[in-house]
């Protein structure tokens, strides 16, 4: 989450610079005109640059519109993905027998979860989980979780033969 606010910050930065420019030289602009002291080529520098800063902002809002409406289809897309990989997945878990907590004991071998981390998650001894991932390895003929991983993974992976 915080990471999410800083990037933000990050991207909205050039955004509040330049409101804070425009406002500064719409302000400077209007009380030179008002003073009647500035001498007119003054006054269209500053129009100028106005201008420009304007340009600037509206430019960089439109890119940030852009952003974010990419970035909304890319977490569309990660979920679509995502949703399809745990597809295949059941999909084999199925194809190798192994059953509902065998599955299950699968997915977490694969997120990454070490067999202590399963078994307080599942509420069971740590000894029954490394039974249910040996029957899981032994049904999908994996050697160890690496090859679980990999067997998932390297459809993902696509090499660009040059």
């Amino acid at each position: 989450m915080r990471q999410m606010f800083s990037m933000s910050y990050k991207n909205l930065l050039p955004v509040i610079i330049l409101i804070l420019a425009t406002v500064f030289f719409a302000y400077d602009i209007i009380a030179d005109l008002l003073d009647g002291d500035e001498a007119l080529f003054h006054i269209i520098i500053e129009s100028v640059v106005f201008l420009a800063v304007s340009m600037a902002l509206f430019r960089e809002l439109h890119r940030l519109k852009l952003v974010k409406a990419e970035l909304s289809e890319e977490r569309v897309r990660t979920a679509r993905l995502s949703g399809e990989l745990l597809d295949v997945m059941q999909n084999q878990f199925v194809k190798w027998g192994l059953s509902r907590s065998e599955s299950d004991i699968a997915l977490l071998l694969i997120k990454g979860l070490s067999m202590k981390e399963i078994a307080e998650a599942r509420q069971v001894k740590e000894k029954t989980i490394r039974q249910q991932a040996t029957s899981v390895y032994s049904k999908s003929g994996c050697a160890g979780r690496h090859e679980l991983v990999a067997h998932f993974i390297e459809d993902l992976m696509s090499y660009d033969k040059a």
